[in-house]
């Protein structure tokens, strides 16, 4: 593999490290219980130059670039925290105060990121928060940066796209324990990190072990496109029911030309099927929103950030990486149904279901996060069944 990849392209290197501003001193966020929740210093072992005999190069090359760690400029008054939890925590500069997007999964490490962010550029309150959808490493946190008392009265907005409590609550507590654990056995999070243990989680280094909460939402985007300005900020939502959530949204800043793909387009392909167990994923409807989105924000876009990974700069660049993953989603899912049709089941197409060889190059739709084998069972299962 490490001479078939195309290691020479170095661009998702400089991409990943454009606009870093300050890293702090500490590497490790204690959890209110007196337990360490976060702990960035323990994959240190990935920043000494050495090719690992026991992880898979292109894992590591993942788990490098995963080592983001600190405050980092975006585009002028558009801010990320990365490297303290499994997303990022995005802070956009409004009139008054920070418009917060995706708080995290943990409070401790929400509240430490508000409080770097503050010490780095001045102090701001938060005056609004946006979940981008209803997974918990993007909402958790958020008890770490608001008071709900200022949501209830209205002095505070908790804005998410429509369905975000019923998916919230049907995902985090019908099968909550059961997903739990098997979210441990997923990312392997139990083991030690080193070169023989964990390594990397695909979109991020870790989840945080902190206390998860979540403030109900007063303003729910219902409408398939809806704009909305905010402590001065202009906003475009784009509902995107069915993709990587069930609800989720992007959101687009046209003042400022710049696009989040919420966890829509991430710097890899995505699960379909996740081992953690959630709803089976629909991959053509996948790539069709993200081809709106391209049609509607990505002709003009100059930069695109997201909930995970690291930014891309330029439009030739974001078209790029958006038609290569809605491509691939959608390929995923007709490629798959094609050979169902031929009379391949679920029990063979993992061994014969393959990426079209023009993809497979290309490191933005690399399988970390949801692999082949088990995405292109997922179609079968989501059209016939197991």
């Amino acid at each position: 593999m490490k001479n078939r990849l195309p290691f020479e392209d170095k661009r998702d290197f400089e991409e990943q490290k454009k606009g870093f501003i300050a890293a702090p001193d500490y590497k490790e966020i204690m959890a209110d219980a007196g337990h360490v929740a976060w702990s960035m210093g323990k994959y240190d072992f990935l920043l000494v130059e050495k090719d690992y005999k026991s992880i898979h190069p292109s894992l590591q090359r993942q788990a490098i670039l995963n080592m983001n760690y600190g405050l980092y400029e975006v585009i002028p008054n558009i801010y990320q925290i990365r490297g303290y939890d499994l997303a990022n925590i995005t802070f956009i500069k409004g009139n008054t105060g920070w418009i917060v997007f995706d708080p995290l999964t943990a409070k401790e490490t929400a509240r430490a990121a508000l409080k770097f962010i503050n010490e780095q550029l001045g102090e701001r309150p938060v005056v609004a928060v946006v979940y981008s959808h209803s997974h918990g490493d993007h909402f958790g946190g958020v008890r770490g940066i608001v008071d709900e008392a200022d949501v209830k009265s209205g002095k505070v907005k908790i804005i998410a796209p429509d369905g975000f409590m019923l998916h919230a609550v049907s995902e985090n507590v019908y099968a909550g324990n059961a997903m739990t654990r098997r979210m441990f056995y997923q990312y392997g999070v139990l083991l030690p990190a080193d070169p023989h243990g964990h390594v990397d989680q695909a979109i991020g280094k870790n989840t945080a072990a902190g206390n998860l909460g979540l403030i109900e939402p007063n303003v729910i985007i219902e409408k398939n496109i809806e704009e909305m300005t905010v402590d001065g900020i202009k906003m475009v939502f784009q509902n995107t029911p069915g993709t990587e959530a069930p609800a989720e949204m992007n959101t687009y800043f046209p003042e400022m030309k710049a696009f989040w793909a919420a966890e829509n387009i991430v710097a890899t392909i995505h699960n379909i099927y996740t081992l953690r167990g959630a709803l089976v994923r629909d991959a053509l409807e996948w790539s069709k929103k993200i081809d709106e989105a391209l049609y509607l924000f990505g002709k003009e876009a100059d930069v695109m950030f997201a909930s995970h990974s690291w930014p891309r700069w330029g439009n030739d660049r974001i078209q790029e990486v958006m038609k290569g993953q809605r491509d691939t989603y959608a390929n995923l899912n007709n490629g798959v149904l094609n050979l169902a049709n031929k009379g391949v089941t679920i029990n063979e197409i993992h061994n014969v279901y393959e990426v079209p060889a023009s993809l497979q190059n290309q490191w933005f739709v690399r399988s970390y996060h949801g692999s082949v084998e088990h995405n292109s069972r997922a179609v079968i299962n989501r059209y016939l069944g197991y």
